[in-house]
């Protein structure tokens, strides 16, 4: 699918920047310069087109965090987690088939489309409570915390609450694109 048509879910935008000819200057260069770096640009990033700036640095951070010391395990579950919360359409329907190549299993999806937390005894239950506790509660114990500072590391732990953040970010650029109403992930 070519980076500037939007997906089944995003096919009427509400950004002129997602159209090629519609784009200035400066964001066909950060639009180019984000392709040049992935080889294709997202769809979290045709909205933030209209600041290409914005744009430019939230890749180079998305890159630093998909790429960083946490497992691919783990961010896929908080995406899908996140995708889950938000009603992310897109997000659900582009990350639940990465999760599973990157080892979460199909009882693990199951339970986080209907909002639970993977059981696995180890690094997905630790983020996944951790994720939970942020985004329900806008907290994390200091049980929460010390688990994933033990499983994770200081780096990893700093990355794994930038990773949360990021991810409801990707969501909520991708619900503001989309001008279909949310569902519950189990119905999309």
């Amino acid at each position: 699918m070519p980076e500037d048509k939007p997906t089944d879910v995003h096919r009427q935008t509400r950004f002129p920047g997602t159209r090629n000819a519609l784009r200035t200057a400066v964001q066909r260069a950060a639009h180019d310069l984000i392709k040049a770096r992935r080889g294709r640009v997202p769809a979290p990033y045709l909205p933030l087109l209209g600041s290409p700036r914005v744009a430019d640095l939230f890749e180079q951070l998305s890159t630093e965090l998909w790429t960083g010391t946490l497992p691919r395990s783990v961010l896929e579950a908080i995406f899908l987690m996140t995708a889950h919360r938000q009603k992310c359409r897109h997000q659900w329907q582009t990350h639940a088939d990465k999760a599973l190549a990157a080892g979460v299993t199909a009882s693990m999806i199951d339970t986080i489309a209907s909002g639970g937390i993977p059981t696995d005894g180890g690094a997905l239950e630790i983020a996944g409570r951790f994720y939970a506790s942020l985004a329900d509660a806008q907290h994390v114990s200091d049980d929460a915390l010390l688990d994933a500072m033990h499983q994770f590391g200081e780096q990893g732990t700093a990355e794994l609450v930038a990773f949360c953040g990021m991810a409801n970010m990707v969501a909520m650029l991708l619900n503001v694109q989309s001008t279909l109403e949310p569902c519950p992930i189990q119905a999309c």
